[in-house]
Formats: C-alpha cells, sequence, structure tokens
C-alpha cells in the first residue's frame, strides 16, 4: 500500500477516554464509511483533558480489536512512548504480525501521572529513548 499515492488523505483522531467498546468502534466504522483514510488513538494509560481516573482503553489492544473490526482505515497511534513499551518489541510486533494498515511512531515523554503508576522505580526516559533510534525494517 503505497502510502500517499499522490493525493491528501484525511483521518481522525479518536481520543479512547470516557467510552466503551461499542461506541468507540462506531466511530471509526463511521469514519471508514465517510471514506476517509485513517484512525488513530492516543497511548495514554490514563484519561487526558478530563478526570484521570475515569476509563480509558489501552491502544494497542484498541488498535488490534479496531482493525479487525474495519477493513481499510490505515490504523495508528498519534505518538506511542517508549518509556513504558520498548521499541524492539513494538517493530518485533508489527513484523511478526504483518500489519500493513498499522502506522507507529515513537517518544520518549510520558504523563507523569501515568508513568509513575505504571513503571515505579522505572528506568529512566534516557535509557528508554536510546533505543527508538533503531528504525524497523519492511
Amino acid at each position: 500500500m503505497p502510502i500517499f499515492e499522490g493525493r491528501l488523505r484525511f483521518g481522525i483522531q479518536a481520543g479512547q477516554q470516557n467510552t466503551d467498546f461499542p461506541n468507540y468502534l462506531a466511530t471509526w466504522r463511521k469514519a471508514e464509511d465517510l471514506g476517509l483514510d485513517w484512525a488513530s488513538c492516543f497511548d495514554h494509560f490514563l484519561p487526558i483533558f478530563s478526570d484521570p481516573e475515569g476509563p480509558c482503553f489501552e491502544s494497542q489492544t484498541l488498535l488490534a480489536a479496531t482493525a479487525a473490526h474495519t477493513s481499510r482505515l490505515r490504523c495508528g497511534v498519534v505518538v506511542t512512548g517508549v518509556t513504558y513499551r520498548h521499541p524492539a518489541v513494538l517493530a518485533n510486533m508489527l513484523h511478526v504480525m504483518g500489519l500493513p494498515r498499522w502506522a507507529l511512531a515513537v517518544h520518549a515523554r510520558s504523563l507523569r501521572l501515568a508513568a509513575p503508576r505504571w513503571w515505579p522505580g522505572g528506568r529512566p526516559v534516557a535509557d528508554r529513548a536510546e533505543g527508538a533510534l533503531v528504525h524497523p525494517r519492511r
């Protein structure tokens, strides 16, 4: 699948907080029905811009579930945090599964509320960020 095909592409970034799966999936299906090219979510374990104690889907699991229920949308995460997702594991997952509709971008920063909760006493961000400089092969 060529990335641009010589045309401008449009999509949605649909935050997966304060919702349930049927309603979230309906948003992605509507985007596909409208002819949009891509849909993405965010990689935070807690809601952003709302009550951090509210419900929030984990991005990679949500992408797998929504991709299984759509047929054409290019699926991705706005940016994936290497502070809690090792880049080599992500690259291997994409390679092994052969996911042509998956888009990947990484960053080395995390929401301050989430990082201590999920990685108490974890490695410094710089240690994780170093591994993000390796690009997966297609």
